[in-house]
């Protein structure tokens, strides 16, 4: 399900708002509809002629072109266009906002659309929870198969270290303040405002946000269908396929999909919009099961399974669809979406981790414990971590843990005057910088040091293949079709 709410409602909504764009820096010369489909199928090429592995080679290059342009065309911008900028005027944001401050630790309202909170949605409750949201990137279906199928060695390592926590971080924290500021009307009066300079900038910014968009639309779109297609249509409807006649199917479905998710993009953009916003909590309630597969191995099936439907309803219903739905049908409730500025995400995963708990209790032990065992017995002969002893253990996780409260959590609210108004000076400190974007940076640089050393010498982010062998967990069950896909079949074909 989550796989299918990635490739399609999701990646066809990033794909409707780059239509607009195109059609809205072209003055209309290029219909939105037309943009839409022209793109859809040239992402669908690289995926039909050469599968996965070249559709993530085409997104590297494309990520390689973003980390180029953003830079540049920021920097081109600033030197160019002068004040107002970041530095002078700052973000530009709506009416009782705050733009360089935090306002407060939680704010005790019902929810984006039944009230309005003081200073913004973005407490510091609201800032852990967004940021506990942002992980369903990498709980999502195609993640993880990027990471199934990365090659092995340190590049698990050096991707979250050095890529994404190093350089895509803190562009994003030191270059794109710039950028926001001059966003304020919009992306195409920027471009145009470049243009009049040079031409080659505006159309450079343009591009930047187009490839941004796309590198979303094609990898969730890929990794989503090719995932459907190997994990549920050739082994339970298409079964005994030859591998020609597999690679035929997964083209088949590619094609498929990019032509739903196109559809949906050009026909039902708002629909797309709305059932888009269950993409990122829905996936955070994985993090049970990741833990119990991996970790911890108490957890058993029945448990994740208790705990997925308790938390995929509170999404659901702290989110667009649920609201718009119930409220449509029944009667208008209490709350809005994200009420007391905590995210959809954090209010599943509260319910789900709270059943799975309470779930685990009663299903500690009996022969399915023995399976998971196993399991987690070859993951630590052949996956080995090297946390230390029990001291270093602690030790290394409760500075992550601190780091959190203050980086994301309810300490990052010191952030508004520690560096403006130091506790030990009795007047202002004239930085010429918001307090709070001195504090972020700092962090910042202290969070890369601690993804390294949870990717490197913790060995979280290394792997091997010395030593890999299948492991019959459940031989029982190996092959059997599920009752609901074979029900369906037997309505199809009328057996």
């Amino acid at each position: 399900t989550l796989a299918v709410i990635f490739a399609l409602p999701y990646a066809a909504n990033i794909l409707s708002s780059v239509g607009v764009l195109l059609a809205e820096v072209t003055g209309g010369a290029v219909p939105r509809a037309v943009a839409i489909w022209v793109m859809a199928f040239f992402l669908f090429l690289p995926a039909v002629i050469g599968g996965w592995r070249a559709t993530v080679l085409v997104l590297a290059l494309q990520a390689v072109l973003i980390a180029v342009l953003l830079p540049a065309t920021t920097g081109f911008a600033e030197l160019t266009l002068g004040a107002p900028g970041f530095l002078s005027g700052g973000l530009a944001v709506a009416d009782g906002i705050l733009a360089d401050r935090i306002p407060g630790v939680i704010q005790f309202s019902a929810g984006i659309g039944k009230d309005v909170s003081q200073g913004g949605i973005f407490t510091t409750v609201g800032i852990a929870s967004g940021a506990l949201a942002l992980t369903g990137v990498v709980l999502s279906p195609g993640f993880l198969y990027l990471g199934m199928t990365a090659r092995a060695g340190r590049a698990h390592g050096f991707g979250p270290v050095w890529l994404i926590a190093g350089l895509a971080c803190g562009m994003l924290l030191l270059v794109a303040p710039f950028l926001a500021a001059r966003l304020a009307g919009g992306i195409a009066p920027l471009a145009a405002s470049l243009a009049m300079i040079e031409p080659f900038v505006g159309v450079a910014l343009v591009l930047l946000a187009v490839v941004a968009g796309q590198v979303a639309v094609a990898f969730f779109t890929t990794s989503g269908t090719i995932l459907v297609t190997r994990e549920l249509i050739l082994p339970f409807v298409l079964p005994g396929q030859s591998p020609r006649q597999a690679r035929l199917s997964a083209r088949v479905a590619l094609a498929i999909a990019f032509w739903l998710m196109a559809a949906l993009a050009v026909f039902a953009p708002l629909t797309c919009a709305i059932f888009a916003t269950l993409a990122l909590p829905l996936s955070v309630q994985l993090l049970p099961a990741i833990l119990g597969l991996a970790f911890v191995p108490w957890i058993s099936r029945g448990a994740v399974i208790a705990g997925l439907i308790p938390g995929a309803l509170l999404v659901f219903f702290t989110e667009p669809p649920g609201l718009i739905l119930f409220e449509g049908l029944f009667l208008d409730l209490p709350w809005g979406r994200w009420p007391l500025t905590i995210h959809s995400a954090a209010w599943g995963l509260v319910f789900n981790v709270a059943a799975v708990l309470l779930v685990s209790i009663f299903t500690r032990s009996g022969a399915e414990r023995s399976h998971r065992q196993r399991l987690h017995d070859e993951f630590a002969t052949t996956w080995p971590t090297d946390f230390g002893g029990r001291r270093a253990r602690a030790a290394k996780w409760s500075l992550v843990l601190i780091w959190a409260f203050f980086a994301i959590g309810p300490g990052a609210i010191l952030g508004n005057t520690l560096f403006s108004q130091p506790i030990f000076a009795d007047g202002e400190a004239a930085l010429g910088l918001p307090s709070l974007w001195v504090w972020q940076i700092l962090f910042w640089l202290i969070g890369v040091f601690l993804v390294w050393w949870l990717a490197i010498p913790a060995r979280l982010g290394v792997t091997t293949t010395t030593g890999i062998r299948t492991v019959a967990l459940a031989d029982d069950a190996a092959g059997q079709t599920p009752g609901w896909i074979a029900a369906g079949l037997a309505r199809v074909t009328g057996r």
